[in-house]
């Protein structure tokens, strides 16, 4: 049973149509116009782009939500679809007769859900969230209950709230919101199904307490202050229009038609540390981080580690590609992170310093820059995001710079974490990013015991990685990875590296470094409203602490 797209709040039309410039028949003609405008000259940016990549192969992102594209899709797989218009006792009641499901699962309201004698075996189960007005205190609510039938009585299984942040906008919340909602329901599904109502309650908050919890307890009270200004991008727009002349210039232009001709398109590497919607140093937004994802997915393959090494060692780059990284292992990824790459569908790794996980402490490098308050993952998170595919590599003990010649210590920290890995998750990590990941920070010595314990190790101080069957590609290079797409496909397409070079060569010297160093940071995009929605509780909860959400377990330090 599907709601008509339109009818939908605005911020999830945007999700829906993966289209940040969507236009709603809702918006004032002023609002669709620049809307249509900026789209317009989107598709020309991108055309060009096409064409300076040397017009690849169309890639790897799906169509556009559409309830057509779900009738397509149900028609095949012989699964009954019904939409708004259908929602009349008759048409309900043939839909459950037919399909005799054994429970139901409702997303939102029940109301325009007409009375029916089927009634599912184990009832219905009903997931509610509020709408946010982003810039005003509103935090998320998620409330999932348990129902006979539509009209019955409710019975609250589980209450979540998530205060609201600083950088939050409806995008970003209704992102997070859609994950933890999932979450949720699957763990509410097999409790229902083993047990009954009872069980899916303590099987939801089981669930919360071992994994969400964490998350929820680092994020304090709602967020009133206005968000800090946002650094959109890092160098100058007059220094970015020059540099974009050398992107399309025939030499780069020429460079990649040959790259096309020979499939022998690099695979590129890109480090971030967190997606988070709180202030943070090495941050960025979920719904920047979703914007910066769907350009990717526009002109790139975005793929696994495992993946790139699979084409680096065929020999073969038949289109442009690139892989997501994250260092560190920062709690505000298991949500803002994991919702962008489940709605997008893209692969992450995530590189683990395991001591403060082990620990549960704040990383030391936050602490010494007066960063309180950011957590990392647990081992049950990691363990959760990983059963559902995500990569995990090591990240050393203790985050130490490595350019020492110590090899004992060298071998606790990059050979100790490995051993950390193999206890807690019973598998051995394929690959290794250092610390820092400049040139000075990775000793021969260090360099040498990377290689000699993980089939690969990963460095941070730029470069590209071609495919050639007669290496063995231990050494992966990354690239940093600039929050706004301009910035970002310069840094892709090695064009600052270009102009360096030519700096260098007029005595100019070379700004990489200082560049590298100031790493990614959020930008926060205008914030999409939509109307509050409120709800009521239901009767004949199941909550030991009901509306209370899930307490704080960890207090910052």
């Amino acid at each position: 049973m599907q709601c008509p797209l339109a009818n939908l709040p605005l911020a999830q039309q945007v999700i829906a149509t993966a289209d940040p410039n969507f236009s709603s028949q809702r918006m004032g003609l002023y609002a669709r116009l620049r809307s249509w405008f900026r789209t317009r000259m989107k598709s020309a940016v991108n055309g060009v782009l096409w064409f300076v990549h040397g017009c690849p192969r169309l890639l790897n992102a799906p169509p556009a939500f559409t309830v057509e594209s779900l009738a397509a899709i149900c028609t095949e797989r012989n699964w009954p679809l019904l939409e708004e218009a259908q929602l009349d006792s008759e048409h309900v009641a043939d839909c459950l007769s037919r399909v005799a499901p054994d429970l139901v699962v409702v997303l939102g309201e029940l109301s325009s859900l007409p009375e029916t004698n089927v009634t599912p075996g184990h009832g219905w189960l009903r997931a509610r969230t509020n709408e946010v007005h982003t810039g005003v205190t509103r935090d998320l609510h998620i409330r999932i209950e348990h129902l006979a039938k539509p009209s019955g009585p409710v019975q609250d299984l589980s209450f979540v709230t998530l205060p609201q942040q600083v950088h939050d906008s409806a995008v970003g919340v209704a992102l997070k919101a859609d994950l933890i909602t999932d979450d949720m329901l699957m763990r509410a599904v097999s409790g229902v199904q083993a047990g009954g109502a009872w069980q899916a309650a303590t099987e939801v908050k089981r669930w919360l307490d071992d994994v969400l919890s964490p998350y929820l307890g680092q994020l304090g009270s709602s967020i009133t202050a206005p968000a800090p200004a946002a650094r959109r991008w890092y160098r100058s727009v007059w220094s970015l229009s020059l540099e974009s002349v050398i992107l399309c210039s025939p030499a780069v232009v020429a460079r990649n038609w040959l790259r096309r001709l020979r499939s022998r398109y690099p695979v590129l590497i890109l480090v971030h540390h967190l997606v988070s919607d709180r202030a943070h140093r090495m941050s960025i937004s979920t719904e920047a981080f979703w914007r910066q994802v769907l350009f990717l997915r526009r002109h790139y393959r975005v793929v696994s580690l495992t993946e790139v090494s699979e084409m680096l060692l065929s020999g073969r780059g038949p289109s442009p590609a690139v892989s997501l990284t994250f260092d560190d292992g920062y709690a505000d990824n298991f949500v803002s992170l994991r919702a962008v790459a489940a709605e997008l569908d893209v692969p992450v790794s995530l590189f683990i310093t395991t001591q403060p996980v082990e620990l549960h402490k704040e990383f030391q490098h936050d602490v010494t820059k007066g960063q309180l308050g950011s957590f990392p993952l647990t081992w049950p998170q990691i363990r959760y995001w990983k059963d559902r595919g995500a990569e995990f590599g090591s990240h050393t003990r203790t985050h130490i710079k490595c350019g020492i010649a110590d090899c004992a210590i060298l071998r606790e920290e990059i050979v100790g974490s490995k051993i950390d890995f193999e206890t807690q998750l019973g598998d051995t990590p394929r690959f290794f990013a250092f610390p820092y990941g400049n040139r000075g920070d990775m000793s021969p010595e260090a360099a040498g015991i990377a290689a000699s314990a993980y089939p690969h190790f990963l460095s941070a101080f730029g470069g590209e990685n071609h495919p050639d069957q007669d290496q063995a590609h231990a050494h992966l290079f990354r690239k940093n990875a600039y929050p706004e797409p301009w910035e970002l496909e310069l840094e892709l397409q090695s064009v600052f590296d270009l102009a360096n070079g030519a700096k260098r060569a007029l005595g100019m010297g070379d700004d990489r470094t200082r560049r590298a160093a100031q790493g990614a940071k959020p930008a926060v995009a205008a914030p999409l409203l939509a109307p509050p929605l409120n709800f009521e509780g239901g009767e004949n909860s199941l909550l030991t602490e009901p509306s209370q959400g899930v307490q704080r377990l960890i207090k910052p330090s």
